[in-house]
């Protein structure tokens, strides 16, 4: 029950006007109109037609907002407290789930077969605390075991959990029962004796009647063969039930004494039980009550609180008590309900069924311990708050154990005769005591007495609805101020442009994309092949180079000018996954299959959706003969490859590699690659090359590479990627990758932490210099305008006054000389002497105040000097640190780079912006301090799948988000799931940043990124620009889709003079 000021919410009653609708549950009136739910609550009838305010959580009905209102303000203070986990400061409605998440988790942990004993044995206790209950509670049951727990079991030091399958009670048990009952004869015990109340006879055929007198009945007694309980049964050595189950294929266990594992002792039931047909198992239900149509005598004495802890385990000894337990291995299945499932043989002990006592048995400690116990009795228990009222189990848990709801008479005599005392206690107490007039009782109160006391409850009543209204008020406030103001950045397509920012120049609609990026639908393709082939370029032993020069050497087709970017990467690619284990001539069998596939299925190439219109029909006999003599030696031929800087012959090396490490199902494109490498038309019949041959002929791979479609180039450098990934050098590079990160990050709070320091120290130099009097701020016009007071004092002494004449090596005296001169002392006499004149000629006061004038402007120079240099020194550190802060950021990007390629961030249509510049062995910055770039452009990619699928899960996604696209997008700027686009010029990307909202978080984020790294953006964007232009211009127009054509037309010397062409891989 949630409580408010450590007490229980009381609810408001029905109104008055709708209590005839409600039966009258005491006098049986069940014809009324209002039918009860569930819940218990009353629903008014179709035919009233009555409007009325109702709060579902509590069942209070309102018949005015007014009413309905304040209370529900009453249960939106936070002044609510949950009674379970004593959390307080909360709303009514949040304790109220607070209460039941927990009651639920509670009765979850709690074991299920302790709960109707504990809560039976606790029904009608008079216990002023529940503490001390709770004590009571967990005396009594720590050592009591019922059948279905699970428990852990003691074997030879060692704890394993178990399952409880039968417990077999003491055999005095029914001399414990009648002393028990002669002890306290207020306890029932439900024996099931004879009908004349003597022990009947027991012996072997009449077993099933019990144990003197006790019966002891199994359920298999009971079975559709049985005439009644009585009758009788064939002897045995052992119970049936007892038996393990065939199914289970392991033996019952007894360890040795001499282990320290318990084991039945002569004497017990269970030693009976094997030894002769002189006992039965009694068997106790999951809830401790008996499975068998009489009631077991399971812990029954031992769990009644109303005898002492002491009697209880005289008259009924848990140590006595002896239970049949089956071990649970490791990553056992639980077999609750169904006691002969099959057990994991995982462990030493799995399956195993052994006979324990108390002392080798256990619990688990977060399932049963007082803090627990003290949580469930709390949850489960009620009492009112009269004297000696006992502890009663809510009516919910009481019918669904079958506990006794209705008050036993013995009980409710007790509880009257202790309220009795109690009164009796409390009158003589009043009448002996002589308290002050204020303590007179109610009854005894004057008139004046009643009327302040009705006055100052009215006054509090007032109060209290002032209080109540305040808190309205408070919160439609904060309500209001919730509505009007929006914490930004938040989602973007919620932020909308205003008046002011339309009215400010900002841009509406987005700068338009440039989507004429390279080789179309391969595009993604290509640049991720770039971005591996440049990211790990260290491990690869590859130089980095652009992604123009990458576009122009796959459009490359001269055969006469190898092309090194093309020779290098697939060389160094081949080179690092030789060290792979591979299956010789696998491509050729995958080729064989793939013909006894054509030849069931009739299809002339099984990867026809893959093929393409031009790729030569060849059979596949026809190819796999082709290319038996190709690349056959290539593994040895990989290092004369590197020897030379022609790198002439790796194309059959390629070719070889592919029959050895492809097949089929990895690389679907092998068999038309293959083809296209090994055959090729046949020369044309005329000089004018124009006209190409129509008959098909094998050919040299070096011949035929370049004319292979700039797709196929792309899927075997990447079929090349992808094998290399899982190489040891990559492993290793991206391992290291982790070290350096750390070591990065340490180096990075070192710093900051050291530039934090200095930039103090320097905030601290200025202000004292700026707030100080005697010492002005260091600059170098402080400086100079030092050094001219000086000159200007050094001018006044020498032109003033009647020592004018004097000489300039009298300039030059100290302040000390001056002052000592001024009180006549020798040194000025002796100065005077050597100078040849008298005393007459001696300085006046005016040259010492000049002096002194002089010593102080010299010192403060000196001050002035010596601080500028130390500020100096110390913003030359702090710039050295944002210098190394600067490569530290750059470090971080390249290493990044290694494991996972990220974008800059998403804007507001969930577009994503890629700059893959600088990462892994690529630098942002060259030898000489200058930007380099990679790629020279940002690109943009369509939102993904799931993104797309987000916008148009938003309600308005159809009525507005379509339209903003249209409008802010432009017609022609809207992005399809895997289109790519980008922007090549500084003003694109300018006019974009200035497009951005940051109100919104994804804008946000990326305008953040932009700027971090917007220097670098920009000088690369014009450096590839100047690049372009310096080029020729058949160069600068390779990237378009006619460049090859134009490029066959140009002289072989000026394809030799291009970037991509000069290109050296320095790394070899």
């Amino acid at each position: 029950m949630v409580l408010v000021r450590r007490k229980r919410v009381l609810f408001h009653d029905v109104p008055e006007e709708l209590r005839h609708l409600i039966p009258d549950q005491q006098n049986g009136d069940t014809n009324s109109s209002a039918q009860p739910n569930p819940n218990g609550l009353y629903r008014l009838p179709a035919s009233q037609d009555r409007d009325v305010f109702y709060i579902p959580d509590t069942g209070e009905i309102f018949l005015d907002y007014e009413t309905y209102a304040a209370r529900m303000t009453f249960y939106k203070l936070n002044i609510f407290m949950c009674e379970v986990t004593g959390k307080g400061n909360m709303d009514f409605f949040t304790a109220m789930k607070s209460e039941q998440s927990e009651s639920t988790v509670l009765h979850a942990r709690f074991p299920e077969q302790l709960k109707a004993a504990v809560l039976r044995a606790v029904q009608w206790q008079i216990v002023g605390r529940l503490d001390h209950l709770v004590e009571a509670v967990f005396d009594r049951f720590k050592d009591r075991y019922f059948k279905g727990e699970k428990i852990y079991v003691d074997v030879q030091g060692d704890k394993y959990l178990a399952r409880i399958v039968k417990v077999f009670p003491p055999r005095n048990l029914k001399s414990a029962v009648a002393a028990a009952a002669s002890t306290a004869p207020s306890i029932k015990l439900k024996l099931k004796l004879s009908t004349n109340g003597t022990s009947p006879p027991v012996n072997a055929n009449t077993i099933a009647n019990g144990v003197n007198g006790i019966n002891l009945t199994p359920p298999e007694s009971l079975s559709p063969g049985a005439t009644s309980p009585g009758a009788t049964s064939s002897t045995s050595k052992a119970p049936s039930k007892y038996k393990p189950s065939p199914t289970q294929r392991v033996a019952r266990s007894y360890p040795s004494a001499a282990s320290g594992s318990h084991v039945p002792i002569v004497g017990s039931p269970l030693a009976s039980s094997v030894d002769g047909p002189d006992m039965k198992p009694i068997l106790d239900s999951a809830n401790g009550t008996s499975s068998t149509p009489s009631e077991p005598l399971i812990h029954t004495v031992g769990a009644d609180l109303k005898l002492s802890l002491e009697e209880a385990v005289k008259l009924d000894d848990p140590t006595g008590y002896y239970y049949s337990v089956q071990m649970l291995g490791e990553g056992a299945p639980d077999t609750e309900g169904n006691l002969d499932a099959p057990m994991s043989t995982g462990d030493k002990w799995s399956g195993t069924e052994m006979e324990v006592t108390c002392t080798a048995m256990s619990r688990d400690r977060l399932g049963f311990n007082k803090a627990l116990l003290k949580r469930f009795l709390k949850d489960a228990l009620d009492r009112t708050n009269a004297v000696a009222s006992p502890w009663v189990v809510k009516q919910q848990l009481a019918e669904k154990y079958g506990i006794e709801t209705q008050m036993p008479e013995e009980v409710r005599e007790g509880v009257e005769g202790v309220k009795k005392l109690d009164h009796e206690k409390r009158r003589k107490i009043w009448e002996d005591r002589e308290g002050p007039p204020n303590k007179k009782r109610k009854g005894m109160l004057t008139d004046e007495e009643k009327v302040a006391r009705d006055a100052e409850e009215l006054k509090k009543q007032q109060e209290l609805e002032r209080m109540e209204v305040e808190a309205d008020l408070a919160a439609r406030r904060a309500a209001a101020a919730k509505k009007r103001g929006i914490r930004y950045p938040t989602e973007d397509m919620d932020v909308k442009l205003s008046d002011r920012d339309r009215k400010a120049g900002k841009n509406l609609t987005r700068p338009k994309f440039e989507k004429n990026v390279p080789f179309g639908k391969s595009f993604e393709t290509f640049l991720m092949t770039w971005n591996f082939l440049v990211t790990f370029g260290k491990a690869l032993n590859l130089s980095p180079f652009t992604l123009d020069e990458y576009e122009r050497s796959l459009r490359h087709s001269l055969v006469e000018l190898p092309c090194k970017i093309i020779c290098d990467i697939h060389c160094c690619l081949i080179d690092m996954v030789k060290e792979r284990p591979f299956e010789r001539h696998c491509a050729i069998i995958s080729l064989m299959e793939l013909k006894t596939t054509d030849s069931t299925t009739d299809t002339p190439m099984t990867s026809g959706e893959h093929e393409k219109e031009d790729d030569w029909q060849v059979e596949i006999d026809e190819l796999v003969a082709a290319l038996a003599d190709v690349g056959v030696s290539w593994e040895t031929t990989m290092p004369a490859l590197f020897e030379s800087d022609v790198r002439d012959g790796w194309e059959p090396v390629l070719v070889g590699f592919l029959k050895d490490y492809a097949t089929t199902e990895t690389f679907p494109r092998l068999r038309p690659i293959l083809t296209h490498l090994v055959y090729g038309p046949s020369p044309p019949l005329k000089d004018d090359e124009s006209e190409a041959g129509s008959v098909v002929e094998p050919c040299h791979p070096s011949d035929r590479y370049p004319s292979l479609p700039i797709e196929d180039k792309l899927a075997v450098i990447q079929y090349l990627c992808d094998l290399a990934m899982a190489c040891k050098p990559i492993r290793t590079a991206l391992e290291s990758a982790e070290v350096d990160l750390t070591d990065l990050r340490k180096e990075k709070i070192e710093v900051n932490r050291e530039r934090k320091r200095l930039a103090e120290e320097l905030s601290q130099v200025n202000g004292d210099a700026n707030g100080s009097n005697t010492t002005a701020p260091l600059t170098t016009g402080n400086l100079e305008t030092n050094a001219k007071a000086l000159a200007v004092a050094d001018a006044a002494s020498s032109t003033s006054g009647p020592n004018s004449d004097m000489d300039l090596d009298s300039e030059k005296i100290d302040a000390s000389s001056d002052v000592t001169s001024d009180f006549g002392g020798s040194s000025t006499v002796g100065n005077s002497a050597r100078n040849g004149k008298d005393s007459s000629s001696r300085p006046g006061p005016k040259s010492i105040a000049h002096a002194k004038e002089r010593a102080m402007a010299r010192e403060k120079e000196k001050e002035a000097k010596a601080a500028q240099a130390s500020h100096r020194r110390k913003d030359d550190d702090l710039t050295k640190l944002d210098r190394r802060l600067e490569a530290i950021e750059r470090e971080f990007r390249q290493i990044m780079g290694l494991s996972r390629t990220r974008p800059l961030g998403r804007d507001r249509f969930y577009n994503r912006v890629w700059w893959c510049d600088g990462l892994g062995s690529a630098s942002l910055l060259g030898h000489s301090g200058n930007v380099v770039y990679g790629t020279g452009r940002v690109f943009f990619q369509g939102p993904s799948e799931v993104d797309q699928e987000v916008m148009e899960g938003r309600e308005d996604f159809k009525s507005e988000i379509l339209e903003r696209r249209l409008t802010e997008e432009g017609e022609d700027g809207t992005l399809g799931s895997g289109e790519w686009a980008c922007y090549s010029e500084p003003e694109q990307l300018e006019a974009f940043a200035a497009w951005l909202n940051v109100k919104g978080q994804r804008e946000f984020q990326l305008d953040k990124t932009l700027k971090l790294w917007w220097d670098y953006l920009i000088a690369g964007m014009k450096r590839r620009t100047a690049d372009l232009a310096s080029a020729p211009q058949s160069s600068a127009m390779a990237t378009t889709s006619s460049s090859s054509s134009r490029r066959a037309g140009r002289g072989k010397a000026e394809v030799a003079r291009e970037s991509y062409m000069t290109w050296t891989n320095k790394r070899r």
